[in-house]
């Protein structure tokens, strides 16, 4: 896949992070954004990753990773950053007991007493990794998205 591809659907999985995120880091710490080469500060601006680019701009734009990891390839260190997101999902209702209802019969001047039952949703949580960026030498060497 060509690199131009990779920006293009890297730029629409960025909705799943947030457009303000990039704004709000930037605002937060604005020397390490200063201490970016021109070239990177227009690419964290248009939020658009390339290989190449240094852990500073990958953390302006994608924010700080769900997880790292290590890994030692052909003698090459490598480090990767795991971006997922997190949902919930209906899987169905459940019956959760009944309801005690009581209500005056005024035909027979007497207190009656019924049942309503009662449901609930049960909800399971999942996460799916979105998205890795694999590093050597501090720069990206690998882009990988994962459909959803």
């Amino acid at each position: 896949m060509k690199i131009s591809q990779w920006m293009i659907l890297f730029a629409v999985s960025l909705t799943f992070f947030g457009c303000s995120s990039t704004e709000y880091r930037i605002k937060k710490h604005p020397e390490r954004f200063a201490a970016l080469s021109q070239e990177e500060q227009t690419a964290v601006q248009n939020k658009t990753l390339d290989l190449g680019h240094s852990t500073e701009v990958v953390y302006f734009i994608m924010g700080n990773p769900d997880r790292k990891k290590r890994r030692v390839k052909d003698g090459v260190n490598k480090e990767i950053w795991e971006y997922s997101r997190i949902y919930t999902q209906l899987e169905g209702t459940e019956l959760a007991g009944y309801e005690r209802r009581i209500y005056y019969d005024t035909k027979n001047k007497v207190y009656r007493v019924y049942y309503i039952p009662r449901y609930v949703h049960l909800y399971s949580e999942h996460q799916e990794i979105v998205a890795e960026i694999e590093f050597e030498d501090g720069k990206v060497s690998a882009i990988t998205e994962y459909d959803s």
